[in-house]
């Protein structure tokens, strides 16, 4: 966040801002506020899809507070690693059962993980040829998502299909690493991993079955993640900027998705500033582009902390009145 500063500091005058926002044309920015709108509400709708695909609620509005919650730990913690552990305590809380809540959980990242993997995948095979003549600073980067995000998505797949090939995989590298001091307890956690490969299995099975649920996810992911991917666009149309095409901007933005998401920091904050000032450098002007990544911020990171914390808060309020019901 220190470094994210000293560079927004560095590119942006303070002075200048009440003419920044004379300049700005406030209909692109209102439809970036609409935009991420749409992208919470497309969570909502998913996330309702996955838990009606496994178990019928009464809980009014639990969708929205299990996708509120996801939000706002995502961004909150390093990995997105808070989000899915809450997400089961939560859904717990009301009701679902400690299996099915994590098969719901799991459906929704694999699910998500799946899509956004062939969605930028295709897009940077796409555009290889601007990679390499402009954006070759950080190829580095974006190798190194893909390949985590493809590792992820082979090993759930293999999961799916041979459960037993992971877990012999699994082993091999628990005995390799339990040979050094840092690992030694690994082995005693076996029987934990092995049962976790089994409850991820059983759900995502349950859940591709059910093809009606399933394709309309893969769908309302797509459109969910276009609607995201279309907010730089709009701060390019605020500035009065429109030599690039939307579909570029779109491709930029896709590109700058996957380049950061190897970064552990919390909603990758840091990364996603200095991979805008330098993916976007070429399309925003020397003179605006530290105000266009404050604004970046502000669409992608702020408005949905506060959205997200704002529910988390009351969701917590009321389950300190409800009984865990494994």
């Amino acid at each position: 966040m220190c470094i994210t500063v000293y560079l927004v500091s560095k590119t942006l005058d303070i002075k200048l801002i009440p003419k920044i926002i004379k300049l700005v044309d406030k209909k692109f920015i209102f439809i970036g506020f609409l935009l991420m709108i749409f992208y919470l509400t497309f969570e909502v709708i998913i996330m309702n899809i996955l838990i009606n695909s496994i178990q019928k609620i009464e809980e009014k509005f639990l969708s929205i507070k299990i996708a509120m919650m996801g939000f706002y730990y995502n961004l909150v913690t390093p990995f997105a690693s808070g989000s899915q552990p809450m997400q089961i305590y939560t859904l717990n809380k009301y009701g679902v059962s400690l299996s099915k809540s994590t098969a719901i959980v799991t459906n929704k990242t694999v699910l998500f993980q799946s899509i956004v993997t062939i969605y930028c995948g295709v897009i940077i095979l796409l555009n290889m040829q601007l990679l390499k003549s402009k954006l070759s600073s950080i190829i580095l980067l974006i190798n190194i998502g893909m390949i985590m995000n493809i590792f992820s998505l082979l090993g759930g797949i293999l999961i799916v299909l041979s459960p037993n090939a992971m877990k012999l995989i699994i082993k091999m590298s628990v005995n390799l690493l339990s040979k050094l001091k840092l690992f030694k307890t690994l082995n005693e956690k076996l029987n934990i991993i092995n049962k976790f490969i089994d409850e991820y299995s059983y759900s995502i099975n349950l859940f591709v079955k059910n093809k009606k649920a399933l394709y309309l996810s893969v769908i309302l992911t797509i459109a969910q993640l276009t609607v995201f991917f279309s907010v730089s666009y709009c701060i390019y149309r605020a500035f009065n900027l429109n030599e690039e095409t939307y579909i570029y901007i779109l491709s930029l933005q896709a590109i700058l998705y996957m380049s950061i998401s190897a970064v552990p920091t919390p909603g990758n904050v840091g990364a996603n500033e200095i991979a805008f000032f330098m993916i976007f450098a070429s399309v925003f002007p020397k003179s605006i582009i530290g105000y266009c990544v404050f604004l970046y911020s502000v669409f992608v990171y702020y408005f949905l902390v506060i959205v997200g914390g704002l529910f988390t808060v009351q969701t917590h309020y009321h389950m300190n009145k409800e009984k865990i019901k494994i």
